[in-house]
């Protein structure tokens, strides 16, 4: 990954689009939820306004994520604040990966606990659901310590672009 002074707007904005989406997923998730219980339990598909737009939502944040690793790798990200101890930086890096990671499976084992449908994998994806939202709790509180605790202004770099 190249070292840049900071995102680019279409990282930006591609960054706040799946905040957004993802927000969504989790507020809206109960018409998929009962969908597939009652596919599981009955074999009727039942596919109401809800659940198409969880199913769409979720191959969109993917395919957002998917954008997001391609220009992050062509494009380039910031390095962590050089004020950062290293135990800091290894956890965001870890933080990062893990949330691509689940940005990545979540829509995955969707797909296939639907396609089966295969419970197991609707397994998965509710630990996915609840991992991702740890996460999403710990990179935002890790963001809030650098910008108020540490006053390393990192909150500007998802709110300004780089020049």
């Amino acid at each position: 990954m190249m070292a840049v002074p900071g995102y680019s707007k279409l990282q930006i904005r591609l960054h706040w689009a799946v905040v957004i989406l993802v927000a969504l997923q989790y507020l809206l998730k109960d018409g998929i939820v009962a969908s597939f219980r009652k596919k599981v339990d009955t074999g009727v598909v039942d596919f109401t306004g809800l659940t198409v737009a969880h199913i769409a939502g979720g191959l969109l944040i993917l395919l957002l994520a998917l954008w997001r690793l391609s220009l992050r790798r062509s494009v380039g990200a910031p390095l962590p604040p050089q004020t950062d101890p290293a135990w800091q930086k290894l956890l965001s890096k870890g933080t990062h990966v893990a949330i691509y990671t689940c940005l990545l499976a979540l829509p995955l084992t969707g797909f296939i606990a639907w396609a089966g449908p295969v419970p197991v994998f609707g397994g998965i994806h509710g630990l996915l659901r609840l991992a991702l939202l740890g996460l999403v709790l710990l990179h935002i509180l890790a963001a809030l310590y650098g910008q108020f605790i540490q006053r390393t202004g990192i909150l500007k770099r998802m709110m300004k672009p780089a020049a």
